[in-house]
Order: C-alpha cells, then sequence, then structure tokens
C-alpha cells in the first residue's frame, strides 16, 4: 500500500517533479501517419500537459514547436504550413521546424526583430512508425532508445494507438501483471488458446530483478505437462519512465509486443500498442487495429479515444457474456482500459489490498520512486547511466527445466545475451 503522498508524487506529472523527469526521456509524439502529408495539416499533441503542433515541411522535415505563435500567443496549429514552414493565421509570423522566425510581415524590415524572434523547438526522431520528441534541457538529452523494432521496415511494424481517460500509472501497471490475462482475456488475447494448453495455473509466482533500465520479472507456472520437472515462465521487461515489453507470443509467427503509455496530462494517457514482426513477415496494421477494435473513426473518436466510456459502460454486451464471452467487450485492449477507467481517473491506492501476484506492481512503483529520488538529488536518470542495448531487450515465454533459473528466458542487454530459443 502506498501512502498519499508516495501516490501523488507517482501521478503527478503536470508542473510535477514526476513530469519533469520524464521529460528527460525520449517519447512518441504521434504516428508518424498522422503527420505523413509534406505541407499537410498541422497536428495539436499535449505530452505531460504541455501542447505542442506537429509539422512536417515542404522539404519533409518534421517539426515539433510550442503550439503558441511567441507574439500574441494564438494557435499555430491554426496556421499555414507551406514553403518551409508554418505561418500563423493571425499575423502571418513564420516559423520553420528549428523555431526560427522566418517572416515577421507586420514589422519593418530595418527593425531586425524577426532575427531575435524563436519560438521553442523540440528534438525529432521518427523511427518504427512513431514521431519521437525529447522535451527535456539540451544538455541532459539522453540516445534515443533503438529497439529492435524501431530499426524494421515499416511493413513490418503494426501500431494501435488509443487515448485512455485515466492517468498513466493504471496503464502501466496493468501492462506488467500478468496474473490478470488468465482472466480478463481469456478467449480474446491472440495466444490465448496456445497459452491455455501450456499452463491452467491461475496463481503465478511472480519474481523480480532490478535492471540498469527498470526491472524484468517473471510469472511462473506449473505447467500441464510434466509439472514436476518443468516450469512455464513468462518475462516481462519494464523500461523507464512509462514502456513494457510483452512475453513474445508462443507461435512464433505472431508479433511480439510492445507497449508505450504517455501521459498527455494527470488523467490522460495516450497508449502506443507496437506489434512486430518475429520472424521478418509483414504485419498487417489494419488487420491488427480491427483484431483489436480499435479502427480510427469505428471503435475510436477523432481524439483517438474509444467511443466505449463510464457513460455506455464500456459497450458492454451482457448477452454476449452468456453466450461465451468471458467480459462481454471485444478486444483486449479495450478490457484493459475499462478495468482502469472504471478505478476513477487516479487510483486512491491507500485503499488497495494487494496480493502475492503483485510483486511486479510493487517492485516499479519503488523503482519509479527511487528514481525520482535520485532525480530530485541531480543523480544519473534510470536507464541514463550506462548505456542501455534496447535492440537487444526481449520479453518471452517458454516452458523450461524446473531447475533452471528463470533469468535465461529472453534476452536483457548483458554482453552475450540473445534471443532465447522457442518454446518447446
Amino acid at each position: 500500500m502506498l501512502s498519499r503522498q508516495e501516490n501523488d508524487r507517482l501521478t503527478q506529472v503536470v508542473n510535477a517533479p514526476m513530469g519533469q523527469m520524464m521529460r528527460r526521456y525520449w517519447v512518441p509524439a504521434c504516428l508518424g501517419e498522422e503527420v505523413a502529408e509534406r505541407d499537410g495539416t498541422p497536428l495539436r499533441v499535449r505530452i505531460f500537459g504541455q501542447p505542442l503542433v506537429v509539422f512536417r515541411d515542404s522539404g519533409g522535415r518534421l517539426g515539433i514547436l510550442d503550439e503558441h505563435c511567441p507574439h500574441r500567443l494564438a494557435s499555430l496549429a491554426l496556421g499555414r504550413n507551406e514553403e518551409g514552414g508554418i505561418r500563423c493565421v493571425y499575423h502571418g509570423w513564420k516559423f520553420d521546424v528549428e523555431g526560427r522566425c522566418m517572416e515577421m510581415p507586420t514589422e519593418p524590415e530595418g527593425y531586425n526583430f524577426r532575427d531575435r524572434m524563436r519560438t521553442r523547438s523540440y528534438p525529432v526522431r521518427e523511427a518504427g512508425g512513431l514521431v519521437w520528441t525529447y522535451l527535456g534541457p539540451p544538455e541532459t538529452q539522453p540516445p534515443f532508445p533503438d529497439y529492435d523494432w524501431t530499426r524494421m521496415p515499416k511493413e513490418q511494424v503494426a501500431i494501435i494507438k488509443v487515448g485512455e481517460r485515466v492517468n498513466y500509472l493504471q496503464g502501466v501497471e496493468g501492462s506488467i501483471d500478468s496474473s490478470h490475462s488468465w482472466f480478463l482475456h481469456r478467449d480474446t488475447i491472440w495466444d490465448w488458446k496456445k497459452r491455455s494448453e501450456v499452463s491452467s495455473d491461475l496463481s503465478p509466482r511472480i519474481e523480480a530483478q532490478d535492471e540498469p533500465y527498470g526491472f524484468r520479472y517473471a510469472a511462473i507456472r506449473k505447467p500441464n505437462a510434466n509439472p514436476d520437472t518443468e516450469k512455464y515462465v513468462r518475462v516481462t521487461q519494464f523500461i523507464a519512465p512509462f514502456t513494457a515489453l510483452i512475453p513474445r507470443p508462443l507461435v512464433r509467427s505472431e508479433p511480439a509486443h510492445a507497449q508505450i503509455f504517455v501521459p498527455l496530462d494527470d488523467v490522460r494517457t495516450m497508449f502506443y500498442g507496437v506489434f512486430f514482426s518475429q520472424d521478418g513477415a509483414p504485419v498487417d496494421e489494419a488487420a491488427q487495429r480491427a483484431k483489436h477494435h480499435v479502427v480510427p473513426g469505428v471503435d475510436l473518436d477523432a481524439n483517438w479515444f474509444r467511443k466505449g466510456n463510464t457513460e455506455n459502460w464500456f459497450l458492454q454486451d451482457r448477452e454476449l457474456m452468456k453466450n461465451g464471452s468471458y467480459t462481454g467487450i471485444k478486444g483486449f485492449t479495450n478490457q484493459d482500459m475499462a478495468c482502469q477507467e472504471s478505478m476513477g481517473p487516479v487510483v486512491d491506492r491507500t485503499q488497495e489490498h494487494l496480493g502475492t501476484s503483485d510483486v511486479a506492481i510493487i517492485r516499479m512503483r519503488r523503482r519509479m520512486l527511487e528514481a525520482l529520488r535520485r532525480f530530485e538529488a541531480g543523480e544519473p536518470l534510470l536507464g541514463q547511466d550506462t548505456p542501455i542495448p534496447y535492440e537487444r531487450l526481449r520479453g518471452d515465454q517458454q516452458v523450461i527445466p524446473i531447475g533452471e533459473p528463470w533469468q535465461s528466458v529472453g534476452a536483457y542487454g548483458e554482453p552475450n545475451a540473445a534471443t532465447a530459443p522457442a518454446s518447446r
């Protein structure tokens, strides 16, 4: 159980220490597809409560600027994206992707005010179908987290984007909670049938181990076959500040999965679910979005938030529950978010009663509180005091001999680490 002060320190990101710390990591700002067009419509985004505008200029360069024009603070998202920059429609001031003022038609030429005027711009990186940015001080900018999927061809990566009406921590906690998937997602998640064939153990033993980037944990279950000599291990990675690498599906032709929970503010989060190939085959993005019932314009509104919400009780279908569906909610992402949103925008964790299956939840909270303490003391951030080989990190699942350490499952970035072999 957390104290109220600890809960506040973990959950508050707007004008708060946690948000200031998170700014020192690279974070997704939007999908590449949202700003694919050169001179296209500028995109408003919000991260940690800060309003920003994203655009692709005439030459294809991406820019992320403060949303409001430094003149009279009108939104640049209303602006004209043209001829190498974004022009505020209010008075015509124009800025390039670096934040330099290109034109200031309302001021005299000889005044040179334009040359002294800038708006804040932020580093941008397009990788893995996402547009990433860094919002912290320039002198503390870390290396880009080049996961293996950020290096893959676009056809091998599919991304679902879904807004969640809760604090980011509720999403993160769901992503590192292995025990819930045997209940909430039964008959829904893509490899459920294979998992249930391997094990019907509903109460896994959870073990965790700290890593320089966060921690990894194992959910260890008795397998249905050979329970006296083997164990079924599912290993999940938590990567600070809000990313999880989910165990790779047992069926290796299915895509692997990463989950990222970007705080928009204290009570709204943007979730990016990344599905990427394990065997080099293409991953159909449209099919993934349809399978998970998160199709833009159908299941999601114009701002990427689900049409299921507390007002319509998450579109839960009780008749469907009577006829085989465990939850009556279509799509595992929607199931997770329904439970998380039903808790309220920010959970009062002083009221919880945690059990042995919550070891990973407890570990994550401790790691993040310690990371925040280190940040406030001016010490290196979690994951930034040593080089992290992000491209080698893996979540995985296997059946292994009962005496073998669970740490043998997956790959964690050690110098000789390699992706674990497929489950027997």
